[in-house]
């Protein structure tokens, strides 16, 4: 995944905004013999960015598409995940590139048995760089007892909801967490978000943190101590209500939605998708590069020059792989930051 703070939505929305003002800003600055041609060079300028937007709705719509036929296949991998099925006959024929002889008739066996894997969202959810931000210490406990994530939308909303279902556990009393974001019509980008109120067993709220602080009455001297509430980095702040934890103050609201937006992307785009990846310890984006050994200082010159074709060719090949990503980070960033997730559903 790539690495590095990504604007948010409200930020690429400010951006572009303060980049128009900006071309028109320096288009009066011309003389007028270069501020006319500058407005008309503007005019088409405009009209590309127009098809620009149209391409990148078709495009959006056509992923819309075929995002929904994929649902299915994502429920086929969380019924295998939640031990809801035994491994069916189609799927054994596989286990011919992964088993020995003496191991297949065991493999057989043990497929017949419809079992759960163990701890297996939770060490997808911890295994994501992305993702490593947003989790306080008491976090990974708690996800061992998550058993699906999935993602629900259709194909004539923009709304669409996070769900995460929970076994029982010490720390709260839900089954259930979801988060949902809504996108007005012709918005790009959530408005506002509905998240689950957790029912925090008594001591268990792992989002606050009860600190107790002096106060000195400024007129008699006298002091006591009062008990106060601190938000406390996890997960779980997630599933607030943008509303929540801003009240009163539109710009934090907004940088609220904004935050979640990104987790919430972030699971329904890369966690989804690439959950096997991560549940294996393997970052999917990071298969596109590779260490190269750079040349140790004190080496003789004439075994720089022995090594100069290898290094060249290693250096294109990091040039195109850095193309290749840059590339896949242009792709994500211009879909994900006036887009919501894709539909798919674990």
């Amino acid at each position: 995944m790539e690495g590095g703070a990504q604007p948010t939505t409200n930020e690429a929305k400010e951006g572009h905004e303060l980049h128009v003002q900006t071309l028109e800003n320096k288009i009066r600055e011309l003389p007028l013999k270069d501020r006319l041609k500058a407005i008309a060079i503007q005019h088409h300028y405009l009209q590309k960015e127009k098809l620009d937007k149209e391409c990148d709705e078709k495009i959006h719509a056509l992923q819309k598409q075929y995002d929904i036929k994929s649902l299915p296949i994502y429920a086929e991998q969380q019924s295998l995940i939640n031990g809801q099925r035994a491994v069916s006959a189609e799927e054994q024929e596989l286990f011919k590139e992964f088993f020995s002889e003496a191991e297949l008739q065991e493999a057989q066996q043990i497929a017949q048995k419809a079992e759960p894997i163990d701890n297996y969202w939770g060490t997808v959810l911890t295994n994501c760089d992305n993702l490593s931000h947003v989790f306080g210490e008491k976090d990974k406990d708690i996800l061992k007892h998550l058993t699906s994530i999935v993602l629900e939308t259709s194909a004539d909303t923009e709304v669409f909801t996070l769900r995460f279902t929970f076994k029982d556990n010490e720390y709260f009393k839900n089954k259930e967490l979801t988060k949902k974001f809504i996108i007005e019509e012709g918005k790009d980008f959530p408005t506002s978000t509905v998240g689950t109120v957790i029912e925090w067993n008594e001591g268990k709220d792992v989002t606050v943190k009860i600190v107790e602080k002096k106060q000195k009455n400024k007129k008699t001297g006298a002091s006591r101590t009062i008990k106060k509430k601190e938000t406390q980095l996890s997960f779980f702040n997630f599933f607030k209500n943008s509303e929540d934890k801003d009240e009163g103050e539109e710009e934090g609201k907004a940088g609220n939605i904004d935050e979640d937006y990104e987790i919430g992307k972030t699971i329904a785009e890369e966690v989804l998708p690439y959950s096997l990846e991560y549940f294996l310890g393997i970052n999917p984006d990071d298969e596109d590069y590779e260490d190269v050994d750079e040349d140790e200082d004190g080496e003789d010159d004439e075994d720089e020059e022995d090594d100069d074709d290898e290094g060249d060719d290693k250096k294109k090949l990091l040039q195109q792989r850095k193309k290749s990503g840059d590339s896949k980070k242009s792709d994500k960033d211009k879909k994900g930051k006036a887009e919501k997730p894709e539909c798919k559903q674990q």
